[in-house]
């Protein structure tokens, strides 16, 4: 299956009180290196706290009182996305977790 259809979303519980206070919506994308190697480029999942700018190329889901929106062009395993908070000392964001890779 090409695309996230059908997506189930787990919030820890203060990724979940993070986002609600920091305006209930978010973005998931996929970042590319712009570096490649012999295996090719690192695909990572991108967060953003804010619509995306190109809203016809992300799907939109409702979870609790969040919107969220995630880029067609991906897979996830068990058509799951986590989120958890960041655990960076100094640096609070949310990060997502589940991109299908192969």
């Amino acid at each position: 299956m090409i695309g996230n259809t059908n997506l189930t979303f787990h919030f820890s519980e203060k990724a979940l009180d993070w986002v609600k206070r920091e305006g209930k919506v978010v973005t998931v994308g996929l970042f590319e290196s712009a570096t490649k190697c012999c295996v090719g480029s690192v695909q990572e999942l991108q967060v953003h706290l804010k619509k995306p700018s190109n809203s016809g190329r992300f799907s939109m889901y409702q979870y609790d009182e969040i919107v969220i929106f995630v880029e067609k062009s991906l897979t996830f395993k068990n058509n799951e996305v986590q989120f958890q908070l960041s655990k960076i000392p100094f640096f609070k964001g949310i990060t997502a977790t589940g991109l299908k890779r192969f």
